[in-house]
Formats: structure tokens, C-alpha cells, sequence
């Protein structure tokens, strides 16, 4: 069965590729995620749907309306890419020299003592074709799943970025507190005493969370980072204006962490690798060290090419999962045993304005008591992820996803809390789960992009339970589900 998953994982990721002469692209390629938000301010080459980057740059978010830049058959920069001749009013009547104008920002001062600050909000609403208005009505779609206009984040990040230019001792810091509906899935699971209580509203519906927290220390080509901050792992992220579309994948979901506390190195190896490596208290938890118990490995490599347009990263999280702390609020999930988690991205810029990124991630939780009603030592989790994006403009761009998610085992996919736990119910949770998203990013002004999509779930369950959407008392009662999603961000 694994054998036939990963065909037919092999067997999309072709489709997708062979269908790339047609799709849809952000501008330029980009690195996986970094921890911290200098990944997310690229200067040489800016992207809708994710950073360029290493350890710390600060300000506000790149501007998506520009377009990649053009290199000659020598490698050497020309000038910015034209707009495909498209304009669709607006006021986005843009050239090869792009000049997008001022952002409008807390900030006042271009240097308050090396301290940078700033922000967003963002909210919208996806709503479901089965009109279930309950709050977990669109499961199970993550972080998205109540179908009412929400405010998903109000977020404050301020930082004092490390400069060594390669060379001394530098030091900094970085904080993001932040509030709304993402809140609760963006909380430390590992217990009482950091942000993992902090939901209000009906249901906890609403919360606020503290996805960052820590201390930066420089040296020549060396960064490391001691606190709470985000994952390496992955593609996509939990800060809004860092994805291309406002629903998020299963894998970023379900399959891999949030956040991490610990220490983390970033090494400038070359000019085209960077390694990183640390050691962290798990998934998702605060400072609680000695709650669950948990001791794991953080690190993996990239490379980018010189022309900036092929980026190619692994990373790995492995050790001690902990003792059976919550993590991601699923129902009957715990980190318990031994995790093995990877993720490997490769992103390449295949033209001026379209880009195709590839993703695939496996995780594997053995030695603890997964689902001990069931005898149930060992899960595994994996899936493929396909995004292409198209730059219109400097003010439009869109974007396709298409994705697998494989939880053989049920042990990974609830946002709806409706997974029994006890004997006989490892059959029932199984499943594989694919999504098509299609979508746009709209920039009318500097400080504002919206985000429209449309979405296309589906399962082939794998046990006796064959749908896995629309929950309603106590049971799932559709194989698929279409959405329709739109949000704005608003950055400040």
C-alpha cells in the first residue's frame, strides 16, 4: 500500500508538471521558511507566495506587485521582467522600473536605535456548499474551518535585526504577539504557564498567542536564535502575508509543527547553502521543558542557485516526541514515542513570471501509546504538494494547489473533534485526503492585498468511514465539499 501511495504521489507531481506550460506563477523563486521574518523580506527577489531568505530581516512585507528580475544567457541581471501587457485598471499601470510608493507604517523614524516594528490585520470569511453555519462547519479544512467573517490575525511583531555584514559580533531579538481566530491554532500546546489558555469567545473560537519569543547572537556567517519561534519545516506558514492563498495545505495542517522552543544555527556555509541545526523541546510548546518530556533534533540544508531562480531545501525534526502532551487540539492525538518528521521543497522559477514549487513531507510516531485501544504502536503520516503562480502585474497575481495527504492510520486529521478514540476506531479515522485550490491576489495599494480562492476537497476513506466533511451531530456525512474564500490583509 505505502509502494502504491507514493506511485500515485510520483504520478501527480508529473500531471502537475506536464500541465506548467498553462499554470500560474508568483514572481521569482523563493526559499523555504525561516524562523524569522528577515526570511520574509526579500530585497533582490521579491515573491507573493513565500520568503527569500536566512535568519532576520525586518521591515514590512515584501511588496508582491513587483516583478522577478530578468537575467541575459550569462546569468547577469538586465532589468525587471515586463507585465505580460495586461492591465486591468486599477491604478496599476506599471512599467519596467517599478516604483510601488511608500507603505504606510507605525513606524515613524527609519532608525529607532536599530528597532524595527510593524504589523497586520487580517481577516475574511470561506464559506461551504452544504450552508453548515457551525463552527467547525468547513472541517477539515485547518485554521479555516468556521464558515462566519472572522478577524483570523491581528499581529504586532517588533525586532532588533542582527548585521554583521560577515564579519564581528552582532546581537538582537525578535517578538510577534498576535490575536483572532488562528489564535488557538497558533498556541504553545505543551501546557499551563505560556499561551496555550489564552481563548475567548464562544468556544474558545477566539485567542491570542505569542508565536514568537527570542534572542539573536552573531558571529561572522553564524546566527543563532534562543527562544520560541516559528518551524523551519515546510512551506507554508502561519503569518498571513506569507502565503499565496488564504486556506492552508493538510501537510502545513496536520503534518508538521508550528513552532519550536530551544536554540537554532544558521550557517553560511556558501554562497549557496545554508545549513541549520539546534535542538528543541518538541512540537508547538512553550517553556514548559520538563512538561511532556521531549528532546528533539531541528535542522536541514538548502541551496540556492546563483541566479536565485532554483531553491532546494530539506529539513528534519527527529528524537523524543515527549511523554503525551496535546499538540494542534486534534482529538485523541498526542506527542508520545519517537517522531521522524521531514520536508523537502524545491522551488523553481521556470520563466519571468511564473514559478512551480514542489513539496513533499514524512512523518513517523512510533514506541509510544499512539492508540493503545487498538494496539496501536506506530503511525505515519506523508503527502504531496503541487503550487504553481502566475504574475499578471504589479497589481495581480494567481496561484493553483493541488495537494495529497495520506493518514493511514487516522491519527492526524480532526479539526472537527468528532474522531471516537477506543477499540475499533483506527479503521474508521483512515484516509486519504486531496484538494485542488485556485485563487488571486489582488494589490490595490501598497498596504492592502486581497485574496480570493476557490476550493475543491475530497477523501477516499480508508476504513468504514468514507466522508470526512460537513460534521454535524457527532458524525461526517459528505466524501467532498467545495469553498469559497476571501480575505484581506491590511498591513500597518
Amino acid at each position: 500500500m505505502k509502494v502504491l501511495n507514493f506511485t500515485f504521489a510520483i504520478a501527480i507531481t508529473g500531471l502537475i508538471c506536464s500541465g506548467s506550460a498553462i499554470a500560474q506563477q508568483t514572481p521569482t523563486s523563493v526559499d523555504q521558511a525561516a524562523f524569522n521574518y528577515d526570511s520574509y523580506y526579500a530585497t533582490d527577489a521579491t515573491t507573493v507566495a513565500q520568503p527569500e531568505g536566512d535568519l532576520g530581516p525586518s521591515g514590512p512585507p515584501v511588496d508582491v506587485r513587483n516583478n522577478p528580475p530578468v537575467y541575459d544567457a550569462d546569468g547577469d541581471y538586465v532589468h525587471e521582467a515586463p507585465n505580460v501587457g495586461l492591465n486591468w485598471g486599477f491604478g496599476c499601470d506599471c512599467g519596467y522600473e517599478l516604483d510601488c510608493g511608500d507603505m504606510c507604517s507605525l513606524q515613524k523614524c527609519e532608525n529607532c536605535y536599530g528597532i524595527e516594528y510593524g504589523g497586520w490585520f487580517s481577516g475574511g470569511v470561506t464559506v461551504n456548499e452544504y450552508d453548515n453555519t457551525t463552527m467547525v462547519g468547513n472541517s477539515q479544512l485547518g485554521f479555516n474551518n468556521d464558515p462566519h467573517v472572522n478577524l483570523n490575525q491581528a499581529w504586532f511583531w517588533i525586532e532588533k535585526a542582527t548585521d554583521t555584514g560577515g564579519y564581528g559580533w552582532d546581537w538582537g531579538y525578535h517578538a510577534d504577539i498576535m490575536a483572532g481566530v488562528d489564535g488557538p491554532d497558533t498556541q504553545a500546546f505543551g501546557g499551563p504557564g505560556w499561551d496555550s489558555d489564552w481563548g475567548f469567545g464562544a468556544n474558545s473560537q477566539y485567542g491570542a498567542a505569542i508565536p514568537q519569543a527570542y534572542l539573536t547572537l552573531a558571529y561572522d556567517d553564524l546566527t543563532m536564535i534562543f527562544g520560541h519561534f516559528y518551524t523551519i519545516q515546510g512551506y507554508e506558514v502561519v503569518p498571513a502575508p506569507y502565503n499565496f492563498f488564504y486556506s492552508h495545505a493538510y501537510t502545513m495542517t496536520y503534518g508538521e509543527p508550528f513552532t519550536h522552543t530551544g536554540f537554532l544555527a544558521e550557517y553560511a556555509y556558501s554562497d549557496n547553502v545554508t545549513l541549520y541545526g539546534g535542538w528543541t523541546n518538541g512540537w508547538d510548546q512553550g517553556f514548559q521543558f520538563t512538561h511532556s518530556g521531549s528532546s528533539t533534533f531541528l535542522g536541514g540544508i538548502n541551496y540556492t542557485s546563483d541566479d536565485e531562480r532554483t531553491s532546494l531545501t530539506y529539513t528534519v525534526c527527529a528524537g523524543d516526541w515527549g511523554n503525551g502532551a496535546m499538540f494542534h487540539n486534534g482529538a485523541g492525538q498526542t506527542g508520545d514515542g519517537d517522531i521522524y518528521n521531514h520536508s523537502i521543497v524545491w522551488q523553481q522559477m521556470v520563466a519571468d513570471n511564473w514559478t512551480y514549487v514542489f513539496q513533499t513531507d514524512l512523518g513517523i510516531n512510533n514506541g509510544g501509546a499512539i492508540n493503545a485501544a487498538d494496539g496501536l504502536t506506530e503511525s505515519q503520516w506523508y503527502g504531496v504538494n503541487n503550487y504553481l503562480y502566475y504574475n499578471f502585474n504589479c497589481c495581480w497575481a494567481a496561484g493553483l494547489r493541488a495537494e495529497w495527504f495520506s493518514d493511514p492510520q487516522g491519527q492526524r486529521v480532526d479539526r472537527a473533534g468528532l474522531n471516537a478514540t477506543g477499540p475499533g476506531t483506527v479503521a474508521a479515522k483512515r484516509a486519504n485526503y486531496f484538494a485542488l485550490t485556485a485563487g488571486a491576489n489582488w494589490n490595490p495599494t501598497t498596504n492592502l492585498r486581497v485574496r480570493p480562492e476557490i476550493r475543491y476537497d475530497w477523501d477516499n476513506g480508508m476504513g468504514a468511514a468514507t466522508s470526512r466533511y460537513d460534521p454535524i451531530a457527532g458524525a461526517y456525512t459528505q466524501p467532498d465539499m467545495w469553498t469559497f474564500g476571501v480575505d484581506a490583509i491590511y498591513f500597518f
